[in-house]
């Protein structure tokens, strides 16, 4: 109740909007009489909360005790650490991934680029399961002509008679023929 009456404006009217983080601060709190906080008494092991509802229960709970508290002190300022390293681990894993992205992209960009024209072969997809094809059948049809360039890695195929192929094609699937 101590918490709760701290926290409260002065009309009594928002408590319920408090109520959360005083119960959490009470129940995360060492008591002086028990030694530990009544949270790991019937639990076993410390409340493992995500610091934005932790820290401000801790810090309410610090308020409220008139008596100075090291050890939460330091529980707080470890939880700003972490909460610290673990953003610059966010954003050194952000980096990490863009230039795992843009090498990605550099090399499949600069062997996947085919113009209208150009000859292609197209990877069988279906046959290309273990059983699912011969020894010596090939897996790699066409040659086909790139008739047009739908998207930026989509086309449409036809066959060296002038007969399209029913679906579209993506570049990912498609390797310049060499004569």
């Amino acid at each position: 109740m101590k918490i709760l009456k701290r926290t409260i404006s002065v009309h009594h009217r928002d408590w319920h909007t408090e109520l959360v983080n005083a119960l959490w601060a009470d129940r995360v709190t060492p008591k002086a009489a028990i030694g530990n906080s009544p949270f790991f008494l019937v639990y076993g092991t410390e409340a493992i909360l995500p610091p934005n509802l932790f820290l401000p229960s801790l810090q309410l709970a610090q308020s409220v005790q008139d008596e100075e508290c090291p050890a939460m002190e330091k529980r707080i300022n470890t939880l700003i650490k972490l909460e610290e390293e673990r953003e610059k681990s966010k954003q050194h894993f952000t980096k990490h991934q863009q230039i795992v992205k843009s090498w990605f992209d550099q090399s499949f960009s600069s062997n996947r680029e085919f113009q209208v024209g150009d000859l292609v072969l197209k990877w069988d997809k279906v046959h290309e399961d273990k059983g699912d094809h011969t020894k010596f059948q090939k897996l790699w049809l066409g040659p086909f002509v790139i008739a047009e360039k739908i998207g930026p890695s989509t086309f449409r195929l036809q066959t060296l008679e002038g007969q399209f192929e029913t679906f579209p094609v993506n570049g990912l699937i498609l390797k310049k023929y060499l004569c």
